[in-house]
């Protein structure tokens, strides 16, 4: 996979993460994989930076990867517990080095992918295709460019935006402390301080875990604020009381928004966070890439360009999305209720099939009877009356 600067390429990616992997991965299954393909990314994925959650009816395409799954999941909040029963979803864990590592062995089997490790300074449209240049001074041109790196601003203040900031302790424990066949999917039983505050326990093995707190909110914590929010859990509501070492870490954080990402500009084709793949009421974003790139590819083979419609269930989805930022950014209601009244009032497939924006509208009326409903009219008459630019009620997607 030596580099050729200057050459002409099908196809260039731009960001080697989850987006730009997954849709390389899925090219070299497809009747496209002798396309000449170049990958650019700066960081070198070498280490496992982060842990992709999500949930499907049926294997996918990185089944093989999985470091574990679950079906029943527990949900928390005051005065509310539930073992939730999720078939026919599986509720599934692939690590980051994981997933580098296997789209690297794959690629590594053919000669027309090139990968380099380089930063890209920019990206636009030509006569004849795209032209993608690096940090290093190199240029390259191609039919199409797939980019996941977000090169613009959102201004916060003309959409609806929240952060989700996390924080997780990998632990192991002396003694067996987990029960491996079940997962907390979320916990609100910790202090919210007029926020959505939730844990999360992902057990890997009798005596290793990923205990996680995520916020949904615009401020931001201390290190050592996110600590004791974790250090307090484990006191409290994990029945092991030995001792435990944290192996490992990770922290970051994941935009919530209604922004109007742009799908395409075009011969350039944005994917994850950049193209609008983050789902903006919860944050996953895995399982849309997938489907994303499964469409693009289909759309390739069948019709030689990577610009599939968007489906009405996720034109309905993104509508859905807006409403629900609003009542959460205005605190029209709380969010750890909020989730404890859907949670409470609707089978666990549901709001599962719900957030995969793969439900029925019967499906969606049915839940949305579970909600405050009051709320929700609220905003939507506000949404109506004073939307924000990007965010506005009816605006769809960029296309």
């Amino acid at each position: 996979m030596n580099d050729r600067s200057n050459a002409h390429y099908d196809y260039i990616i731009t960001g080697g993460g989850a987006a730009g992997l997954s849709l390389l991965h899925r090219l070299l299954h497809s009747s496209l994989k002798d396309r000449r393909v170049l990958v650019l990314d700066k960081a070198s994925k070498t280490q496992n930076d982060r842990t992709w959650c999500f949930w499907e009816k049926t294997p996918g395409p990185f089944e093989h990867i999985v470091f574990h799954r679950w079906q029943r999941l527990w949900f928390h909040q005051a005065g509310f517990s539930k073992l939730l029963d999720i078939a026919p979803y599986t509720y599934k864990v692939i690590r980051g080095i994981d997933f580098y590592r296997e789209t690297e062995r794959v690629a590594a089997q053919f000669p027309n992918v090139t990968r380099r490790q380089v930063g890209v300074d920019t990206i636009r449209n030509t006569d004849t295709g795209v032209a993608v240049t690096t940090d290093d001074g190199s240029r390259y041109t191609a039919d199409w460019c797939f980019n996941s790196i977000f090169f613009g601003k959102v201004e916060k203040e003309k959409v609806r935006y929240l952060d989700q900031h996390f924080r997780g302790w990998f632990i192991r424990t002396q003694g067996d402390a987990f029960d491996t066949e079940q997962a907390t999917l979320m916990d609100f039983r910790t202090p919210q301080h007029g926020e959505t505050r939730f844990l999360y326990v992902l057990p890997f093995s009798a005596r290793e875990a990923l205990v996680e707190v995520a916020i949904f909110s615009n401020r931001h914590l201390q290190r050592a604020e996110y600590d004791s929010i974790l250090e307090r859990y484990m006191d409290e509501h994990l029945a092991y009381t030995g001792y435990y070492e944290i192996t490992d870490t990770e922290q970051g954080n994941i935009p919530m928004t209604d922004y109007a990402f742009p799908a395409s500009e075009g011969r350039i084709v944005h994917l994850g966070m950049a193209g609008g793949d983050t789902r903006a009421s919860t944050g996953y974003t895995f399982w849309n890439i997938q489907q994303r790139v499964e469409r693009i590819v289909q759309q390739l083979e069948n019709k030689g360009n990577p610009l599939p419609a968007e489906p009405f269930a996720q034109q309905r989805a993104r509508r859905y999305d807006t409403l629900l930022l609003h009542v959460l950014e205005k605190g029209l209601y709380p969010g750890d209720a909020l989730f404890g009244r859907l949670f409470e009032r609707n089978p666990p497939a549901r709001i599962l099939a719900f957030l995969n924006a793969e439900s029925s509208l019967v499906e969606e009326v049915q839940l949305m009877h579970t909600t405050p409903v009051s709320k929700f009219l609220r905003a939507l008459v506000e949404l109506g009356v004073g939307g924000r630019k990007h965010g506005a009620w009816g605006i769809g997607h960029g296309a």
